[in-house]
């Protein structure tokens, strides 16, 4: 499944580090370096496996390990409701 960013979120890297600002939840969000790649992941509109492969070259962890914690990760930023599932999978 593919994700978008929710609209209305501010967001920024800063030393390597993700900042998430959400005005309308009065949240900032800081996600450590590999949630930071599984975002700009997301951002950028990268599949799910694509975004594991970034996770596992750049962490040096078995890809099982990679793709679990970027699924993880990425039901937690939806359950935060800071990603919605995309509407092109729908069609």
């Amino acid at each position: 499944m593919a994700f978008i960013i929710r609209k209305g979120l501010a967001y920024r890297k800063i030393d390597g580090l993700v900042f998430i600002v959400d005005a309308a939840g009065e949240r900032l969000h800081e996600l450590n370096a590999a949630g930071s790649i599984v975002w700009e992941g997301l951002a950028a509109g990268k599949s799910e496996a694509r975004i594991a492969e970034a996770v596992c070259a750049e962490f040096d962890v078995a890809g099982k390990t990679a793709r679990e914690d970027t699924a993880a990760f990425i039901k937690e930023l939806s359950a935060a409701g800071l990603i919605n599932p995309s509407p092109a999978e729908g069609r």
